[in-house]
């Protein structure tokens, strides 16, 4: 079959998967079109004039739900723009129907994109959660939420379920106390934690506890281990059955035996003697059974079993006994545990509820909890789901494979009103999924790869029942070249690797990119060195070596990947040379291959978008800060303050930070700051700007503190930290501050608890690579789903399934076939069941890990590099059963299968590299996306042309027209503290002046108060009589009359002045007269100036301003302009003449 048939087969199948008169699953493989299916079924269904606001799409995550909205608009958009051909081919295309539409039917088109931007509210593409969000806002009452609720984003959930923990463990009463009595011996503190917070995250696991009761699960869980609480098996019963048995027999059997079996048979006395089951057992059980608790091949000695068969029978009888015995007794352990497990989970849970409830909130589970079950509400649901089922007539489900039981609940219920009833009568109502089993990636937030097909079969036969219906398969892919698709089909050749991948055996792939280059390589994997590690003293603990082999695997990528750019390695597919944006660089987890591939990267001079999520904490300037806050609110804190002076704000090197330190005895660093500070000028600086931030800490919360250390300072913060740490720092140091922010809109203002709610929650956020610009992107292959590209790396294939992750919390079938989740805290091996539930798990991770191989896998449009490191002691990577092996291994069996097509292509970290190539036979493919047909009758190009941007004014205070131009300013003091010294003058000539002149003195020592950290009682004592004396003056009447305005705002542009130029500013006094206007500013110079000609030029300009805006606001009023001099209590009027020459320098 050629490209070009299975290009017709395809887009045939598509065209009936988005037939908006039927209702269709569609299963896809990767590559084959289905948002094109999804735009074009929602096209369809507006060409046949259904209302927007009826259709519901429904996506997996709020990015989909853009790509899906933008695609649709812009065919929307290309429609209302194209001519009638090719509209008229537009459409045929669409539907493959060749008739010819009359002029109303292309009006109709073209009308489409204007009326889906008209429809109130949107169009309804959204997630899953968004939907769950809207019906519950909308049906507040009906589903016991509170009216005008609000979401809960991850952090604040996380910082709940915490909070919620904690308030269980300091629970007092029986209950919580006995289960905590019944854990803690059996598990660590910090695991338990662990467990209670996976689990409270993972509510749905329990959601039968919330229907039928925590005891009444129990008890369910009771009857499915064989166990009771009354009578529960204790390891008394396993030394009845040993007592019981003929040892004296034994003990003489063994003596005959060799040396160790003699030595073994004085168990048989130690037991005898032990006093207590548990002692008696821990004495003889050895002889038994191994220490993983099986079976010993041979208790008595070979010959004496070969004499005594019937007796060696009895002993094997016996030891299966035990392991029964042992079984129920486990058995009934995992029973008390999970009880107690539950009264802590029930207490939590309770808690964290009333968290919530406290601030009207739910999170992200409760959204389709509380949707699903107002649906199943015999009281209202009908109800509600009728006025739903008014406004809904098609549902359009994106990425089905990945959607789970509840979200599938959620989604059923208006179908059912659909399809059945009433509103089966409705021949015009239509549901549509689309998705992949193969794609199936996230069963850690519920997904189950397994329903997509059952829920194929149901909604079906469901369906079907009732009108036409479709179950479509797309397989051909317009993505990927054919060595890739041969190598992935090639990949999942065998049963035992695609079972619970695809219900498709075998796995095949059709290609439509006929004579399309491509390529796909396998790497042999980086070995570990023999060597011996070199271990500093100093090296930081998560330091890589300098010849470990992610280092060395990440810097050989790197190398190639630059040459490539350097050399203009070309990609035949598109034509010209590769580019950074056509490399994507996937790994399995954030590990250390992925922090040193970005680093290699950079080192490399190649263009990269850095990580894809960022973990706050592991951030430096994040965590700059974060030393910063605790120095300011500790000083008793020595670690944070030295972390401080050595970052970026301050930049202390090794040698001021040893000198200042060295010799202080038990003096505190911050102590030593203080009374060594006039040595230095940097530790100066240290104290004054520490100080004052010292003080927005303790008042002001965290938001303003970390705002003050970034915006204040000559130099700011901000440049500080870029200077140092690059451009990129800024990106998470905003995420971190806009944490703040959010923080502070539902807590206590205060930096400490903000502190401590950031560390507890180990916040991340995501970025969106395609935001970076045409950059490599380096990702989780998670994160890579959706997206695609020219040239893949899959960097660490040789990463096995995270099985050991599987932990404690189990789930096991139940006798109706529910869920139940167990406890499993056994240290040698679990119950028979609960064994049996964890390699159920651990099938279930493995099946995922390679479904995930295929997502990652089919990501590549043209080339795919298969590489990785060795691990630990490994012997045989590729001896192990295939649903076992890693990536790379299974990358191996793939080019043994494919034979003869496989290349060798040189050598790599000591081993060969092999190829399967094909070579570019075809003309190269187009960059650009399509354009929209120009129209026949083309409006003039200057029409067409933008117009040129219009540049933004610079926003300027007059006190920086100088400073920023031509000289520097004047400093306003020397000394300690100056820029502080002055804000202070100014506060307190800007409030005292508004209060009675007795009241003014106990006012300013009121204010002052809050400084003595900083100034000293006579320093304080002083400013305080510096402005009262000011303000006392007779000669200074006018300036603080009652009608005087204090910083009075004042902005705009100045008469005649350049258009580029925006001021603003506050003028510190402003009296307003009928025929003038004074304008006084204060200024703080020790000693000031005598003369105007002495006067800072900055000050002179900075006026000249005021004076022109104010000749705008007051024409035809004279302008008086004078600087108070605080230090000497004088007014220096400025004479006009100073002020036009200002005004020609720096305004013209």
């Amino acid at each position: 079959m050629t490209a070009s048939a299975h290009i017709n087969a395809t887009t045939a199948s598509q065209r009936i998967a988005a037939d908006p008169s039927l209702s269709a699953f569609v299963s896809a493989n990767a590559g084959s079109g289905k948002t094109r299916v999804l735009t074009n079924r929602v096209a369809r269904l507006l060409l046949n004039e259904v209302d927007p606001s009826t259709i519901l799409c429904i996506t997996f995550t709020k990015a989909a739900a853009a790509e899906m909205a933008d695609r649709l608009f812009k065919l929307l958009g290309e429609w209302a723009l194209s001519d009638d051909a090719a509209l008229q081919k537009a459409l045929c295309d669409l539907d493959g129907d060749p008739r010819i539409r009359s002029a109303g039917d292309l009006a109709k088109a073209r009308r489409l994109f204007a009326r889906a931007l008209e429809t109130p509210g949107g169009l309804k593409i959204q997630t899953i959660h968004s939907f769950c969000e809207g019906v519950l806002k909308r049906f507040p009452l009906e589903a016991g939420v509170a009216p005008g609720f609000s979401v809960i984003e991850d952090m604040a959930s996380h910082e709940l379920k915490r909070a919620a923990i904690d308030q269980t463990a300091t629970d007092a009463d029986d209950p919580i106390v006995n289960a905590f009595a019944r854990l803690l011996p059996r598990t660590s503190g910090a695991a338990l934690r662990g467990l209670l917070e996976s689990a409270v995250g993972a509510r749905r696991k329990f959601a039968r506890a919330e229907t039928i009761g925590w005891q009444a699960l129990g008890d369910e869980i009771a009857a499915v281990l064989e166990v009771t609480d009354d009578a529960p098996p204790s390891i008394g019963d396993v030394v009845r059955l040993i007592s019981d048995f003929d040892l004296a027999r034994i003990k003489s059997l063994m003596l005959t035996g060799a040396p160790t079996a003699q030595a073994a048979a004085l168990q048989i006395d130690d037991f005898a003697a032990a006093e207590g089951d548990l002692a008696k057992f821990n004495a003889i059980i050895s002889i038994f059974l191994t220490n993983t608790l099986m079976p010993r091949k041979s208790v008595i000695p070979a010959a004496a079993a070969k004499r005594e068969p019937e007796f060696a029978a009895a002993i094997a009888h016996l030891q299966n006994d035990i392991l029964l015995a042992l079984d129920r007794i486990m058995a009934g352990d995992a029973l008390l545990d999970t009880r107690a497990f539950f009264v802590l989970m029930e207490r939590c849970l309770a808690a964290y509820d009333g968290m919530k409830e406290a601030r009207a909130a739910l999170d992200f589970d409760d959204l389709i909890a509380k949707t699903r079950a107002l649906f199943r509400n015999r009281g209202g649901a009908a109800w509600v789901l009728y006025k739903l089922d008014m406004g809904l007539a098609h549902i359009l489900l994106d990425e089905a494979q990945d959607t789970g039981p509840d979200a599938w609940s959620v989604i059923e219920a208006p179908l059912d009103e659909f399809f059945s009833g009433a509103g089966a009568k409705d021949r015009g109502r239509t549901f549509f999924a689309v998705g992949d089993q193969k794609q199936s990636i996230y069963s850690f937030q519920g997904a189950n790869a397994a329903l997509f097909n059952e829920k194929a079969a149901d909604l079906g036969k469901k369906i079907s029942a009732a009108r036409a219906f479709e179950n479509v398969l797309l397989k051909a892919s317009f993505r990927t070249t054919a060595p890739v698709l041969k190598f992935v089909d090639a990949l999942f050749a065998r049963d035992e690797v695609i079972e619970n991948v695809s219900v498709e055996k075998p796995l095949v792939h059709f290609c439509t990119r006929e004579g399309a280059g491509g390529q796909v390589e396998l790497w042999p994997l980086v070995k570990r060195s023999d060597r011996e590690k070199p271990n500093p003293w100093d090296a930081p603990l998560d330091a890589e070596e300098a010849q470990s082999p992610p280092r060395l695997l990440a810097t050989e990528i790197a190398s190639l990947i630059a040459g490539w750019l350097k050399t203009g390695e070309p990609l035949p597919s598109r034509g010209r040379p590769i580019a950074p944006g056509d490399i994507m660089i996937l790994v399995q987890s954030r590990g250390p291959l992925f922090s040193e591939m970005i680093r290699a990267l950079g080192a490399a001079g190649v263009p990269v978008a850095g990580a894809d999520k960022i973990k706050l904490l592991e951030d430096q300037g994040v965590l700059d800060l974060i030393s910063y806050a605790r120095a300011a609110l500790f000083e008793g804190d020595d670690l944070s303050l030295a972390e401080t002076l050595k970052s970026p704000f301050f930049g202390f090197s090794e040698e001021s930070l040893y000198d200042l330190s060295a010799g202080r005895a038990q003096l505190r660093l911050w102590n030593a700051v203080v009374e060594r500070r006039r040595e230095r000028a940097e530790w100066v600086a240290a104290f004054d700007e520490i100080s004052a931030a010292r003080k927005v800490a303790l008042t002001d919360g965290a938001a303003a503190f970390f705002t003050h250390i970034l915006e204040t300072g000559s130099v700011s913060g901000w440049r500080r930290l870029a200077a140092r740490l690059g451009l990129p720092s800024r990106e998470p140091i905003e995420e971190f501050l806009r944490q703040a922010h959010d923080f502070e809109m539902r807590e206590p203002r205060s930096l400490r608890l903000f502190l401590d709610a950031i560390v507890k929650s180990g916040a991340e956020i995501s970025r969106d690579s395609s935001e970076a610009g045409p950059t490599v992107r380096v990702m989780t292959a998670h994160k890579a789903k959706g997206l695609e590209s020219n040239i893949v790396f899959l960097i660490d294939a040789h990463r096995a399934a995270q099985i050991s992750k599987i932990g404690a919390l189990l789930t096991t079938a139940g006798a109706q076939g529910d869920a139940l989740p167990v406890l499993a805290l056994g240290n040698a091996r679990d119950n028979s069941l609960l064994d049996a539930a964890r390699e159920n798990a651990k099938r279930l991770t493995r099946d995922e890990y390679r479904r995930l191989l295929y997502v990652a896998a089919t990501r590549a449009r043209d080339r795919l590099y298969i590489c990785g490191c060795e691990r630990g002691n490994e012997k045989d990577p590729g001896a192990k059963a295939p649903a076992e092996k890693t990536w790379h291994a299974l990358s191996q069996d793939a080019f043994d299968a494919m034979g003869a097509a496989v290349s060798d292509a040189g050598e790599r970290f000591g081993g060969r590299v092999r190829a399967l190539v094909m070579a570019q036979t075809a003309p190269p493919e187009n960059d650009a996306k399509e354009k929209i047909a120009e129209r026949s009758a083309s409006p003039e190009a200057c029409l067409k042309r933008p117009a040129a941007k219009e540049a933004r004014p610079r926003r300027l205070s007059p006190s920086q027209l100088v400073a920023s131009e031509h000289e520097p300013v004047y400093s306003p003091a020397r000394g300690r503290n100056a820029f502080l010294r002055g804000k202070i003058l100014h506060r307190l000539l800007e409030l005292l002046p508004e209060l009675a002149p007795d009241a003014r003195a106990g006012a300013a020592g009121r204010l002052l108060a809050n400084y003595q950290a900083e100034f000293s009682a006579d320093e304080l004592l002083a400013m305080r009589d510096e402005a009262l004396r000011v303000m006392s003056d007779p000669r200074f009447g006018e300036v603080f009359s009652p009608g005087a305005i204090a910083e009075a705002a004042i902005g705009g542009r100045a008469k005649g002045g350049p258009r580029d130029r925006l001021f603003s500013g506050q003028i510190d006094r402003l009296a307003i007269f009928d025929d003038r206007i004074l304008v006084v500013d204060y200024k703080t110079n020790r000693p000031p100036p005598m003369r105007v000609e002495d006067v800072p030029a900055a000050y002179i300009a900075q006026m000249a301003a005021y004076r022109a805006l104010l000749q705008e606001i007051y024409p035809g009023r004279k302008i008086e302009t004078a600087l108070l001099w605080t230090y000497d209590a004088r007014l220096m009027a400025l004479p006009d003449e100073a002020l036009d020459r200002a005004r020609e320098l720096t305004l013209a």
